[in-house]
């Protein structure tokens, strides 16, 4: 997809670049043609003005010369006008006609077009001092000065037909020009015509693509600053906010949905966004009343900035009512969901002074109030920056652990009630760091999250395995291992290859090793945890269902899962008396495990009272400290060779021989 995007985008910027370049080459071959064209209608205009029309003019002017010159010799003979005035008008003529006959000359393409004209005109030019001197002789002969006249009118006549033939060969060429001319013009013009069509194209084409691009400049930008799911301001803008506030009274309560995490893995991923931005747009209106401004940091991290301080009215009115909505059901696709919301509070400027103080200081007191339970709002204290420092310096120290040998394994006895024997143990990690035990109850969560559940879990399996192969040796009726395995080690990729090569390498059989995971894993990834429980299966591996009770979704996904235990978590038997309502969840899950042919393990056993009403109910097994607390490794082996021996009776965890 990226590849694609980026040769479109190439393809794009060349054909850009192709444009403007064709532009640029058509206004170069549009100048050389406009300048080409010019030159030529510039000469063609040039001649046409120069020669042409000036030759049509000299050829005009001299014929009207020719005719006063013709008058002036008629008007002599006949006596209209004195000989001065003859002599007057007769030069002007002649003066006049050799004027215009040059000028004539200068448009005529051959000169020798007028050679009869020439002859005819130097003839006419003759006549004039003849029929003078006739006229002014003693005794005039009329009959010669007539027949001069009539030479002077047939060389005129015929000087006139050779001027019309040049007018016409001078006006056609002058016509000829002329379409030229206006032909190079409409050229001209095709040409410039073409060009400016061609430069609108581009530049409306051009203008588009920039509007375009601004419009997805504009989306970018969006983007950059809002999420696209909810589309609220996301985090880059959050922090930005709070840069601008400067100095400004302000409140951050960062919140976030309680066991979101199970929440997907039981309705989806599509329908999980659909819940965000049904949530979101619920918070968004509850925090608006208040004046609060909302942002969507990631996942489901809501943050909601108030301009005033937490002592304002308006501020716990706000908490209240954002707590309140985990009350509401969110109903996506006819399927009804609560969700609760935990909520951490800071303030400017006793909380921090920074937006990046303000914020880590919110997210130490989120956590805080999701450890509480969630379901609740806590406002920041030193005290959880001073927890949070300690839960890294526990977690580098956690890292360590498996290679500076500080990780050991615990052994919990568990037992066949209907038989009253031991038939296996769960294997429990301790952490012994400087003497001290670290509880589960902190390192684990702590592995979990930070990704150092795969290599202790792998560490855990190896050990387990290779503990429950040198007691199982010899042993006539085996044991069973129970381990545990965390989500994140379920879904690693490498989890088939883990098990499969620890159990290779132990020698341990896989029908010693029972899985214990818990229903929250099965709803995770459904079908992928199916195959794999599969796969499990096929090598010869057991499965439990751990906690089972608490997650979702339990009954409508234990019929797809080849689970070969149920497991009741100790929230139920703690407070097991008969007719409470853990009585009936525990004896709903003792039937419904019988029913499918699973066999029920109960944990956290520690009462007489207890054990009663499990063995009453039907329950396969127990596990707890009612008969012995988690062991390490040496003392378990003692434990098994005094289950061993003759009958035993027990009593809240201390074991001795009846």
């Amino acid at each position: 997809m990226g590849l694609n995007l980026s040769s479109k985008c190439r393809e794009y910027g060349w054909g850009m670049y192709g444009l403007l370049v064709t532009l640029i080459l058509a206004s170069i071959y549009l100048s050389v043609a406009v300048n080409q064209t010019s030159n030529t209608v510039r000469e063609k205009v040039t001649t046409l003005l120069e020669e042409k029309i000036p030759s049509l003019t000299g050829l005009s002017d001299y014929e009207s010369a020719l005719l006063r010159y013709q008058l002036a010799l008629n008007k002599y003979f006949a006596r209209s006008i004195s000989r001065d005035r003859f002599m007057v008008v007769e030069g002007e003529a002649r003066q006049e006609m050799a004027i215009t006959f040059n000028y004539m000359l200068k448009g005529l393409d051959k000169p020798d077009d007028v050679n009869n004209i020439r002859d005819s005109y130097a003839a006419d030019l003759a006549l004039a001092p003849l029929l003078d001197a006739e006229l002014t002789k003693s005794n005039v002969d009329w009959n010669k000065a007539r027949n001069i006249l009539v030479d002077l009118n047939t060389n005129t006549i015929a000087i006139r037909a050779q001027l019309d033939q040049l007018q016409a060969q001078l006006e056609t060429a002058s016509s000829v020009s002329t379409t030229e001319v206006v032909q190079d013009v409409k050229a001209s013009s095709f040409l410039v015509h073409l060009y400016t069509a061609g430069s609108l194209f581009i530049a409306f084409f051009m203008i588009y693509q920039f509007k375009a691009r601004l419009t997805s400049e504009r989306k970018l930008a969006f983007q950059a600053w809002h999420d696209p799911l909810t589309k609220l301001p996301n985090r880059l803008s959050f922090e930005h906010r709070l840069t601008v506030l400067g100095e400004d009274p302000h409140t951050v309560v960062l919140g976030a949905a309680d066991r979101f995490a199970h929440i997907v893995g039981g309705i989806g991923h599509q329908r999980a966004d659909q819940l965000i931005v049904e949530v979101t747009k619920r918070i968004q209106e509850v925090a608006k009343l208040h004046g609060g401004e909302v942002f969507r940091l990631d996942g489901a991290n809501i943050a909601v900035l108030y301009k005033f301080t937490n002592s304002h009215t308006d501020f716990y009115t706000s908490l209240e009512a954002l707590k309140r909505l985990g009350t509401l059901p969110v109903y996506i696709e006819e399927q009804e969901i609560h969700v609760t919301v935990s909520l951490g509070v800071s303030e400017y400027p006793i909380h921090g002074l920074a937006p990046s103080d303000l914020l880590k200081n919110a997210d130490a007191a989120l956590t805080a109030a999701k450890e509480s339970g969630g379901d609740s709002y806590v406002f920041y204290s030193h005290s959880l920056n001073d927890r949070s420092q300690e839960k890294l310096a526990l977690q580098a120290a956690l890292g360590h652990a498996v290679e500076h040998a500080e990780l050991e394994l615990y052994y919990q006895p568990q037992f066949d009630i209907t038989r009253s024997r031991l038939v296996g143990f769960e294997a429990l990690v301790r952490w012994i760091r400087s003497d001290l035990i670290v509880s589960p109850a902190d390192f684990i969560p702590l592995a979990e999250s930070s990704g150092l559940i795969v290599p202790i879990g792998s560490w855990i399996f190896r050990e387990a395995c290779n503990q429950i192969k040198i007691w199982n040796e010899g042993r006539e009726e085996k044991l069973l291992m129970a381990i545990n395995i965390s989500p994140r080690q379920f879904n690693h990729p490498d989890f088939m290859l883990m098990v499969r090569e620890h159990l290779a390498k132990s020698g341990a059989d896989p029908s010693w090793i029972e899985l214990e995971i818990t229903e929250g894993v099965m709803i995770q990834r459904p079908e992928r945890t199916a195959l794999l429980m599969k796969h499990l299966r096929q090598i010869g591996t057991k499965l439990a269902i751990d906690d089972f009770g608490t997650g979702y979704s339990s009954l409508s996904y234990l019929k797809h899962f080849p689970a070969s235990k149920l497991k009741i978590d100790q929230s139920f038997i703690r407070q097991l008396k008969l007719g409470s309502s853990d009585a009936a969840i525990v004896q709903a899950v003792i039937t419904l495990g019988h029913s499918l042919g699973i066999e029920v393990i109960a944990e956290g056993v520690e009462t007489e009272e207890q054990l009663s009403l499990l063995r009453n109910w039907g329950c396969d097994q127990i596990q707890g400290y009612y008969y012995s607390r988690p062991l390490p490794a040496d003392k378990a082996g003692d434990f098994m060779d005094i289950c061993a021996g003759p009958t035993m009776a027990w009593n809240n965890s201390t074991l001795a021989p009846s």
